[in-house]
């Protein structure tokens, strides 16, 4: 199951489970819908576009759901009030950039999470080891560069390196 679909079925979850929810998603992510998550499968999900982590605090809920963390800008010290008050966060994105640098506010955020799920994918070069970095199979400049399948592959610690050493053509 993909990240995202995990963070839509985390969200059901806590509705039957009667808490109130707020989902989140970074307004400069439009890839799929400006104001829904929507995962491979076509799960989707209502989400509120915000550009900075502070942004949540505008809004009360018991549980906050929040994809692709890694393009919000700001502070998580928002994050860490609101758990304070015993509020709970379900946070997916991105760890690492293609350059395999902390992305964004990922590593400040993975040094206070309390459970942590590292998920991968199938490498798309061996197809058979897992994948734990993204290659961007364009020249681009700096971290963000929105895109899907297009720009990106998901591929293996020697897959990344070989084709970093030019040992494989894309």
């Amino acid at each position: 199951m993909e990240k995202l679909g995990k963070i839509i079925d985390e969200a059901n979850r806590q509705k039957i489970a009667g808490k109130k929810i707020k989902v989140f998603k970074p307004i400069i992510d439009n890839r799929f819908s400006e104001n829904s998550l929507v995962d491979r499968n076509g799960q989707k999900i209502a989400a509120i576009n915000i550009e900075n982590i502070e942004e949540i605090k505008s809004y009360d809920a018991d549980v906050y759901l929040i994809d692709e963390f890694q393009f919000l800008k700001g502070d998580i010290k928002a994050i860490q009030d609101l758990e304070s008050k015993g509020k709970k966060f379900y946070i997916a994105g991105l760890n690492l950039t293609t350059e395999k640098k902390p992305f964004g506010k990922m590593g400040d955020i993975l040094c206070c999470a309390d459970n942590v799920q590292m998920m991968t994918s199938i490498c798309e070069i061996c197809k058979g080891e897992n994948a734990i970095y993204s290659y961007c199979k364009i020249q681009k400049t700096g971290d963000v560069l929105v895109g899907g399948d297009d720009i990106y592959i998901p591929v293996c610690s020697n897959c990344y390196n070989r084709l970093l050493n030019g040992e494989i053509k894309l």
